[in-house]
């Protein structure tokens, strides 16, 4: 009876509370609707807050769903609490503090509760729209590599599970992660071009007489694009030809070449003039690196030795045509009647004279008494070399710079002031009479390397100017070259002369030819 009567007691009070909070909340409902809230859950968050409007309306505005509010014990609770708290206060209000104090702590923990739950829900959803993203991407890298998929079961391996907790989901995405990594464009467009390498090269080895059908040929590329044929694949006779034309400037190559073929022809039966070693010394020098001679000699019916280890090339007896022969010989033989090949054979009679000039320069002490005193009178006209710090360095150069002269560059300082004759004075005091007197006469000239083009000095005419008249002043590099036809009979250049003066006060070009 006893526990009857405290139960009717509690529930007529509750009833009570709940018709009293109806009527007052009614300023509290009007409120929140104002905020655009339905009424539902205005009432529900009114009822967990303890008919607070202000945390009403922070659960209302975080989106906490009905479930997550706080449960109907913690609501009696609250509920109890305040008849408890009225009942105090009807009496003596001793025990107000103390209960508003765990309201305010209900409160606090209904909330956090709440924010939780609503961090976990984002969180869950946040990983399984990445799963999904990841699972997309697997899908795709499937469907392109179907052909390789080995088994279904390998297939099937990469599927995702979403129904998981969140360790096995959270071990699934790191492991997914780590298999299908997001690659860039760039990375993905710089794998496909190298697979297509890779693939053009397999189909150009393995099959190099039937290419792939999905390979396309320059032809289907480039329609309009006609490469000339190739040189090996013309006729012998035009290959020999070809090949002789562009040797034809190179003196020792066409002489090398036309003596090893006049000896096959005479002895065909001596291996010695069948093979050729490429690491000779001469044949490197004066064959090897000239433009169309090996190949001269592979139109020869010569083939390189791919079975032995030694560099040569080779031709077998049974390769000898002697049509081959005549056609090569008579190719030789007129390329040495041409322009070309008697300019080369003059270009290397100078530079023969050039190094024996050089090796005279460089070893004095074998010159006889007249050719000192010669030299020593020529050095007496020269000026005092200025000392370092004034003047500019003359530089001359014997011949080619190519060629490499032994003793053919020759240097002093010059003041801006001393003439071309003070020059050639310094060089007949190096080099002798023989150079002066050759460079007099036009057989070989003085040209100014540092103008373009490269024309030839007038010693006669300018050898009482200034260097820096003649623009060979503050930096002057001088070269004796071979005279040309024109030149060397007394021409003067007609040709149009261009280029400017060199250096403040130098003469222009005009004024010098």
């Amino acid at each position: 009876m006893v526990l009857r009567k405290f139960f009717n007691n509690a529930t007529g009070g509750l009833l009570t509370a709940l018709t009293s909070n109806n009527n007052t909340n009614s300023e509290e409902i009007r409120q929140l609707e104002a905020m655009g809230f339905p009424r539902e859950r205005i009432v529900h968050a009114l009822n967990a807050t303890d008919n607070n409007v202000e945390r009403a309306a922070e659960l209302l505005l975080l989106g906490v769903s009905e479930a997550d509010y706080p449960t109907s014990s913690t609501a009696a609770a609250a509920t109890a609490a305040n008849g408890h708290n009225a009942r105090d206060n009807n009496g003596n209000g001793s025990g107000g503090t103390h209960v508003a104090a765990h309201n305010e702590d209900q409160m606090r923990r209904a909330i956090e509760e709440s924010l939780q739950v609503n961090q976990r829900q984002e969180a869950n959803n946040l990983r399984r729209a990445e799963v999904a993203s990841l699972q997309n991407n697997t899908n795709k890298a499937k469907v392109v590599n179907k052909k390789t998929s080995k088994t279904p079961a390998a297939a099937s391996a990469n599927v995702i599970d979403l129904t998981g907790d969140d360790s096995k989901l959270a071990a699934t995405i790191s492991k997914t992660k780590r298999n299908t990594a997001v690659k860039s464009a760039a990375a993905v467009n710089a794998g496909k071009a190298a697979v297509s390498r890779f693939s053009n090269n397999k189909n150009t080895t393995n099959n190099n007489n039937n290419p792939s059908p999905t390979s396309k040929t320059l032809s289907q590329t480039h329609p309009n694009v006609k490469l000339p044929t190739k040189l090996q694949s013309k006729s012998k006779e035009e290959q020999i030809l070809r090949t002789a034309n562009r040797v034809k400037p190179h003196v020792m190559a066409v002489d090398t070449l036309l003596r090893v073929l006049l000896s096959v022809r005479s002895s065909p039966d001596n291996i010695k003039f069948r093979v050729i070693d490429r690491s000779n010394a001469n044949y490197v020098q004066y064959v090897r690196d000239v433009p169309g001679a090996e190949d001269l000699l592979l139109a020869m019916n010569y083939r390189r030795n791919s079975h032995s280890s030694k560099n040569e090339l080779r031709l077998e007896r049974h390769l000898v045509d002697d049509a081959l022969l005549y056609l090569g010989i008579s190719a030789l033989e007129q390329m040495r009647e041409s322009e070309e090949y008697k300019l080369g054979k003059k270009l290397r009679a100078f530079h023969a004279e050039m190094k024996r000039i050089g090796k005279g320069q460089k070893e004095q002490q074998n010159l006889t008494e007249g050719e000192m005193e010669v030299r020593l009178q020529y050095l007496t006209k020269c000026p005092k070399e200025p000392p370092v710090g004034r003047g500019a360095i003359m530089n001359v150069q014997l011949g080619d710079e190519r060629e490499k002269i032994d003793g053919g560059l020759a240097s002093r300082r010059f003041d801006g002031d001393d003439t071309l004759a003070d020059v050639l004075n310094w060089l007949g005091g190096c080099y002798g009479d023989e150079l002066l007197e050759k460079l007099r006469s036009r057989e070989w000239c003085l040209c100014d390397l540092n103008r373009y083009p490269i024309l030839p000095l007038d010693v006669e005419k300018h050898q009482n100017k200034t260097l820096q008249y003649v623009g060979l002043f503050p930096s002057g590099k001088l070269g004796v070259r071979l005279s040309e036809d024109s030149w060397r009979d007394g021409d003067e250049i007609m040709d149009d002369i261009h280029g400017s003066a060199r250096g403040l006060g130098a003469a222009s070009r005009s004024m010098l030819y």
